[in-house]
C-alpha cells in the first residue's frame, strides 16, 4: 500500500512536469516532454502507471489547451499516449548489463517507433473525422511541414538522452 501511494506521487509529479513543460513549449510543434514522462512511468512503474499518468496528462491538456478542444479525438490521443508507456515497459527489464551506447540506441528506437505509432494512429483517425479519408490524414502527417518526422526525431534523441541521464535516479526511488 505504500509503495502504492509512492507511486500515486510520482505519477502526480510526472504528470504536473508533462503539463507545465507542454504549456511552455506551446509554440514549438511536435517538441513536448510529454511523451518521454509517459514513457518513462512506464518504464519505471508499469504499463498501467503509465496508462494512468497518460491518461490524466490528456485529460487536462485535451481539455484545456490553447488550440482548443476536440472531444472526438481525445480517447485515441489518450490511448495513442500509452504507446509510450508500452514501449518503457517492454524495454527496461531487457537492458539490464547492456552498455550505455546500447541502451542508447534501444531507447532511440523505442522513442521513434513509439512515436511513429502515435502519429501513424491519430492522424489517421484525424483523417477520419475531418477529411473522410485515412490517407488524406496520414498524408497531412508530413505535408506541408514534417511534423511526423519532427515528432519522431525529436522522440528518438529525448527518449535516450534524458533515460541514460535521469536512470540513477529514478532507480534510487523505486
Amino acid at each position: 500500500m505504500a509503495n502504492d501511494k509512492k507511486k500515486l506521487v510520482f505519477v502526480a509529479l510526472l504528470v504536473s512536469l508533462a503539463l507545465a513543460t507542454n504549456y511552455v513549449l506551446i509554440s514549438v510543434p511536435n517538441i513536448k516532454l510529454m511523451d518521454f514522462v509517459t514513457f518513462l512511468a512506464g518504464k519505471t512503474l508499469g504499463f498501467t502507471w503509465g496508462a494512468v499518468t497518460a491518461t490524466l496528462i490528456w485529460l487536462v491538456y485535451g481539455t484545456i489547451n490553447p488550440y482548443g478542444f476536440s472531444a472526438s479525438i481525445l480517447p485515441v490521443l489518450i490511448v495513442s499516449e500509452m504507446s509510450y508507456s508500452a514501449a518503457g515497459n517492454l524495454i527496461d527489464n531487457r537492458l539490464s548489463g547492456r552498455s550505455s551506447k546500447e541502451k542508447f540506441f534501444i531507447y532511440g528506437i523505442a522513442g521513434l517507433l513509439s512515436t511513429l505509432i502515435y502519429d501513424i494512429a491519430t492522424n489517421a483517425t484525424v483523417g477520419i473525422l475531418f477529411y473522410g479519408s485515412i490517407i488524406t490524414g496520414l498524408i497531412t502527417m508530413n505535408f506541408p511541414f514534417p511534423m511526423g518526422l519532427v515528432h519522431e526525431l525529436s522522440n528518438a534523441i529525448m527518449f535516450p538522452s534524458l533515460s541514460l541521464a535521469l536512470e540513477p535516479y529514478v532507480k534510487f526511488l523505486f
